[in-house]
């Protein structure tokens, strides 16, 4: 006996149209043009414009059947499944809506992007599926740019998917057999191979690289590479990363090769000895970057850069990230701050990169092993309104080969200077600054410390420095004024004076106040203003009482006429100076009486956004100069004024302007850096650098010819299906006209229409380095859209 149940509903359309039913059976909301049930058999017979809802299972067909006793359906006729998991269709579905298992007939199953079809699919679970005769792809195109068909695909939606006897297909035709392929289908970290890359250079030839991602745990992964080179040979790489905690982490970066291009540089060539020339080389590079959170706030922290030769950071800049520094830096330290106070333990390592031997050792390089530091900052002295702050600071200055090196000749005050190590050779450069870079020159040591010529590069330094503040506030009007006492104590291994000590007092009163003006819409509560302020500040420095014992470390000249300036870098340039050169510029007093003079402008944005009131300072420029009256009193021809200071940011919607800038009043020439950058609303930008420097020696012409200038342009572009991000510098003063290039590089994403391959691609060369081509594709297993290319790719790879 058949009949509808009672709670059938009829529901009656226009004439001419079929009568639509409408009921719930068993948990399943039920609607068909017409609706057959068997209360015997519990089965409903349903057919035209089938929907059946069951929980969060969603099916449409032509013809079905539900069998309410085993809780199944069986459904004809362009089915269509749908979960919160995937949609499934097919020209049949026989589905346990209970168990949520099945069989799909001719059909398919969509998550997402990812798309799996075949003759038969099977049902295992919410997330799991079985594919005979199937294809998968992540690809909305059709036919989809790539897809991998197999004879059975077995598939876990968030996890992976494993292909038998697979074959991959670009645009619907055959291009290889794999004979099992296992592709990943969620955006989670794991392990398997990477796509294969390619790259070309005019010294590595063709190069193919394969990387394998070994996600270890949750909280460490590596990357192990192989990287064959056409010309150099075959290298291996690993990358390794790992987690301690939140705020705890390290990378580790390693590679090795014997180089038989590096075997054949000339210029390694020139110092090897007799029968090596041209044997291959075993290089390598080690980075390692550490942060780690320890209790009681201490953090402790280490960063390892080291490479096998002095050429390698030019010719992988990419793996190094340091290529034209003058040295390879590598640290480890331990600090602790709190709100008043800080202390750390440092060591810092060297490897000098300014020798012409590429192989050359380490033993000009001095480092730091160790430096420590403590400092308070400033803290009221009990219920007074004094500030008291407190700095030391202790370095041990030490190097492998002699605390000393041997010069040719002392300084002459009468000049020209021409100081240089002591060498000796049969080739005419042996008697110039330019000896290292001829094989055919050596040191010349006879093992004497000579205080009138040799110069100190060993030692230890202990400096402090306590400072007392009484601020003061007049209405608009603030002074700081402040005094120090300073302390440097000095021991040397070498020369009779062991030891020195270096005291002085230093006094500093600052003034500083405010102007300001608002503009802008003022009768309105929400109007758009702006405000400008403008602070002049004056600083006055002296130092009242010094005691310094003379030494040879600190040049040939007198106390009473050590330097006037700051010179925060030194370099061997100092070495024909009458100041020497000292460990940093630390070692100088300088100020000894000066007046600084500064006005700083700015513009402050006031604006309304949903009825809250935002603020920007959008405009900031400070100028300043110093008048030295130490040095008007006492130099015979003196040059009192110091560089005038000009300090530019400007931050709006769509532009943003850097610019500093030194006008040296004596040399009448400006050093400059100058950055603009014009950005759109989906954050495209263009870019435009220019850096102007003269080498600058107080008291002396500056050589125009000298200059450095270079024009550096940057833009980042993004398309549809296209993204790209490059950089060009040249140099507007080269020594050739032929070098004005100095270094470019580009990288290109292609995203093909689909969203389920992408192909990139690096070209560059860095300056006085190869040419490269990187060439990269990526599938998109799990059918998330891959983001444009970052910014920092410039930098990654030594632009």
């Amino acid at each position: 006996m058949r009949s509808l149940v009672l709670s059938l509903i009829f529901m009656s359309t226009a004439p001419g149209f079929a009568q639509e039913q409408i009921a719930r059976i068993s948990g399943i909301q039920i609607q068909a043009d017409s609706m057959d049930r068997d209360t015997v058999n519990e089965t409903v017979t349903l057919e035209g414009n089938i929907q059946l809802i069951y929980k969060d299972q969603h099916l449409k067909a032509d013809r079905a059947r539900v069998n309410l006793r085993s809780k199944t359906m069986d459904a004809i006729g362009n089915v269509l499944v749908v979960t919160p998991q995937a949609t499934i269709g097919g020209d049949r579905i026989m589905l346990d809506y209970e168990s949520s298992t099945g069989v799909i007939i001719n059909g398919y199953v969509q998550s997402g992007n990812v798309l799996f079809e075949g003759s038969l699919i099977n049902k295992i679970s919410d997330t799991e599926y079985i594919a005979n005769d199937a294809k998968y792809t992540t690809c909305t195109t059709c036919p989809e740019a790539w897809s991998f068909s197999g004879s059975r695909i077995r598939a876990e939606l968030g996890g992976y998917a494993y292909i038998k006897s697979s074959v991959m297909r670009a645009g619907g035709l055959p291009v290889f057999w794999i004979p099992y392929l296992i592709v990943p289908l969620k955006s989670d970290r794991q392990s398997g191979l990477l796509t294969p890359g390619l790259e070309v250079s005019n010294t590595s030839g063709l190069t193919l690289a394969q990387s394998y991602f070994w996600a270890i745990d949750r909280s460490r992964d590596a990357t192990i590479s192989v990287k064959n080179y056409e010309l150099r040979g075959l290298k291996g790489l690993l990358n390794y990363r790992y987690m301690l905690s939140e705020h705890s982490y390290g990378e580790l970066d390693a590679g090795s090769l014997t180089d038989r291009v590096f075997g054949q540089d000339p210029r390694l060539n020139g110092f090897r000895r007799i029968g090596t020339s041209g044997d291959p080389v075993d290089r390598w590079f080690l980075k390692y970057n550490h942060y780690f959170d320890l209790p009681e706030g201490y953090i402790h922290r280490a960063q390892f850069n080291n490479a096998s030769d002095l050429q390698y950071p030019k010719d992988f800049s990419e793996e190094t990230l340091n290529h034209g520094d003058t040295a390879m830096e590598s640290r480890m330290s331990v600090t602790k701050n709190t709100l008043d106070q800080h202390f750390s333990v440092d060591t810092s390592y060297y490897r000098n990169l300014l020798q012409s031997d590429p192989l050359s050792g380490n033993d000009f390089a001095v480092h730091r092993l160790p430096e420590v530091k403590y400092a308070q900052t400033l803290t009221k002295v009990g219920s007074s309104d004094f500030l008291f702050a407190f700095d030391l600071n202790y370095a041990n200055f030490t190097r492998t080969s002699f605390a000393y090196d041997e010069l040719n000749a002392p300084y002459d005050p009468n000049g020209p200077n021409n100081r240089h190590l002591q060498t000796t050779g049969p080739h005419p450069d042996c008697s110039t600054p330019d000896w290292e870079k001829n094989p055919a020159c050596s040191l010349d040591r006879d093992g004497s410390y000579d205080s009138s010529r040799d110069l100190i590069r060993s030692g230890q330094r202990l400096d402090f420095k306590p400072t007392l503040y009484r601020p003061i506030k007049f209405e608009n009007l603030e002074l700081l004024p402040q005094i120090s006492y300073r302390e440097t104590q000095y021991t040397f291994p070498v020369g009779d004076q062991s030891r020195n000590v270096r005291r002085y007092l230093r006094a500093e009163m600052s003034a500083k106040t405010t102007f300001s003006r608002v503009f802008g819409e003022m009768k309105s509560l929400q109007g758009h203003r702006i405000k400008h302020e403008v602070q002049p500040e004056l600083t006055f420095t002296t130092i009242p009482w010094i005691d310094h014992p003379p030494h040879p470390f600190f040049g040939s000249l007198q106390q009473t006429e050590i330097p006037f300036f700051n010179q925060e870098s030194l370099s061997d340039s100092d070495l024909n100076g009458p100041f020497g050169v000292q460990f940093d510029y630390n070692d100088r007093v300088y100020d000894r009486k000066l007046a600084t003079f500064g006005i700083t402008n700015k513009l402050t944005e006031k604006r309304w956004s949903n009825g809250t009131p935002e603020y920007r300072q959008f405009l900031t420029w400070k100028l300043a100069q110093s008048y030295d009256l130490y040095q008007q009193e006492k130099a015979e021809d003196p040059q009192p004024y110091s560089d005038l200071i000009s300090d530019l940011k400007v931050y709006l919607d769509r532009i943003q302007i850097y610019q500093r800038a030194n006008y040296f009043p004596y040399q009448q020439v400006t050093n400059t850096s100058t950055r603009v950058r014009l950005t759109s609303l989906l954050g495209d930008f263009i870019q435009l650098e220019h850096l102007l420097v003269y080498n600058i020696s107080p008291g002396q012409d500056v050589d125009i010819k000298a200059r450095t200038e270079d024009y550096t342009w940057s833009l980042k572009k993004s398309l549809s299906w296209f993204d790209i991000i490059g950089k060009i510098t040249t140099d507007a003063n080269p020594k050739d006209k032929a070098d004005w290039l100095k270094s470019w590089g580009y990288g290109a994403q292609l995203k093909l229409p689909g969203d389920c391959l992408y192909f990139s691609l690096i070209h560059y060369q860095v300056t006085g380095g190869d040419t490269n081509f990187r060439l990269g594709f990526n599938f998109v297993w799990d059918g998330q859209q891959r983001p444009t290319l970052p910014e920092t790719i410039l930098s990654a790879f030594g632009f």
